[in-house]
């Protein structure tokens, strides 16, 4: 027996589907100071798009009278809520971030995300069941909003925040189910912020610290030959820096090689990667912080970096890059 169903009856009756496919709203945000402490929220940022967007309505289940428009909103898929509550967001180890999104008709709120089945509690529109004639409707819930920080832990030298999806936005007419539709109408991206904090470190003097490997052989490349002393110097000062002495740790940020776990760092050359150690030969991992010592917030680091083969295969002939960021944090 064959059987044929519409996509449409898959999904929420009265579901919204934006004109054009998902409407982003691209969110920059001016440059801010942050008071560098622990549970220290920002001032609220805004912002007002000034314009709507279109969205049809899908009604293949049940006609409906006339409804108000119910909405849900998700954090992003790569987020998660964050353990302090009042509705924040952890956006990264330093911050947190709480997105309210203005819902329009009756209610004409902003409301902190996530939120499910909202209704703006305005009447003012229905469908019959079938009908994709309809006229696109003009939507301004979501076009503006209201974005917070808050500080999760101490940070140096300011954060960078770019190209964040923190939420997405659902619409359906009616409560007739409970469900939405397959795609959001509308998703918030922070697309560029700096928050910058009166502490800062500054690491070899600001210079780009380059290791040359030079030639070597293909061969045993095990992670204990051709090693490269890495020296690190560091000077903190400012805010909390001043007047007082501060530990810090150190630690080496960048993307993890596809293999051996999360300990050696990617290069761009297939089955290659970089080892690190410590200067008296033990483990470190990259990402992972280390104390040093400092005097009068001036300090001394460092590490050995090699390459290393996945499995000691053979590596073809040619150069290699690998990037990597010095990062420091307060204790």
């Amino acid at each position: 027996m064959l059987m044929y169903l519409s996509i449409d009856t898959v999904y929420a009756n009265g579901y919204f589907e934006t004109v054009g496919g998902t409407k982003e709203f691209s969110v920059n945000l001016d440059n801010n100071n942050v008071v560098n402490n622990v549970g220290a929220i920002t001032e609220t940022f805004t912002w007002d798009l000034g314009q709507d967007y279109q969205a049809t309505r899908r009604c293949a289940k049940k006609t409906i009278i006339t409804a108000p428009i119910y909405y849900k909103s998700m954090v992003g898929r790569s987020l998660a809520m964050s353990e302090y509550g009042n509705s924040f967001i952890k956006l990264n180890e330093y911050l947190d971030v709480k997105v309210e999104i203005f819902i329009a008709g009756n209610l004409n709120e902003y409301v902190a995300v996530p939120f499910n089945n909202l209704s703006n509690q305005h009447l003012a529109l229905g469908c019959i069941k079938g009908d994709t004639t309809y006229i696109p409707y003009k939507i301004s819930s979501g076009s503006k909003g209201k974005v917070t920080f808050r500080v999760r832990k101490k940070i140096i030298n300011g954060v960078n925040v770019s190209n964040y999806e923190v939420v997405e936005l659902f619409g359906r007419l009616g409560n007739t189910v409970s469900d939405f539709g397959p795609t959001p109408m509308a998703r918030v991206v922070i697309k560029s912020a700096i928050l910058y904090v009166p502490e800062k470190c500054i690491i070899n003097e600001g210079q780009t610290i380059e290791v040359a490997f030079g030639e070597m052989g293909g061969r045993d490349l095990d992670g204990n030959k051709n090693e490269k002393i890495v020296p690190i110097r560091v000077r903190c000062e400012g805010g909390s820096f001043e007047g007082t002495h501060l530990n810090i740790a150190m630690a080496v940020a960048a993307n993890s090689a596809a293999f051996g776990g999360s300990d050696y760092i990617k290069t761009d050359k297939k089955n290659l990667a970089i080892k690190l150690k410590q200067l008296d030969g033990s483990e470190l991992k990259p990402n992972s912080f280390h104390p040093i010592k400092m005097y009068e917030n001036i300090g001394e680091w460092g590490f050995i970096a090699a390459p290393i083969s996945n499995n000691g295969q053979e590596i073809r002939e040619g150069d290699f890059n690998a990037t990597a960021t010095i990062v420091s944090e307060i204790e």
